[in-house]
């Protein structure tokens, strides 16, 4: 959900509702209602909060992109090194409630953002049975822990 991801990305950017309301020209009230889920941003103030957080507006919007950030301020990584994984199947150990990730394919590591295409499981409504759906998650570079490169079999 947007609420989620605005809340995510404003903790991952260090700033308070208040900071975040200054520069997009609006009440901090109004961003704590986004964040609690009553209302949403219009399209120009997403797009302002996307450049703000170095995301893009699908990716603020989307349902099908995962944000994945403690929010914590740890020392920012060379992105360099990251990149000789783009393309590839990797297993990566993040910080926080994620754990590991298996099997997801990276897309993109940019503007702090680690783009990952993986297999999101979730429990299907009045059913023991479990969906499993492909999303793209971005995950804080802060956060990862390990991360290494899946041999094929």
């Amino acid at each position: 959900m947007i609420s989620d991801k605005l809340a995510a990305l404003r903790r991952r950017a260090g700033m308070s509702q208040q900071e975040v309301a200054a520069v997009i020209g609006m009440s901090r009230q109004t961003i704590a209602n986004w964040e609690a889920g009553q209302g949403a941003p219009a399209l120009d103030k997403a797009a302002e909060l996307a450049r703000l957080y170095g995301v893009t507006i699908d990716d603020l919007v989307s349902d099908e992109v995962d944000v994945v950030s403690t929010g914590r301020g740890a020392r920012a990584r060379d992105l360099h090194v990251l990149r000789v994984f783009v393309g590839r199947t990797v297993r990566i150990a993040c910080a926080g409630d994620d754990g590991l990730l298996e099997g997801a394919e990276v897309l993109d590591i940019s503007g702090g953002w680690m783009r990952v295409s993986c297999i999101r499981k979730r429990p299907r409504l009045g059913s023991l049975k479990v969906e499993r759906e492909r999303v793209v998650r971005l995950i804080d570079i802060r956060d990862i822990e390990g991360i290494a490169a899946e041999t094929e079999a």
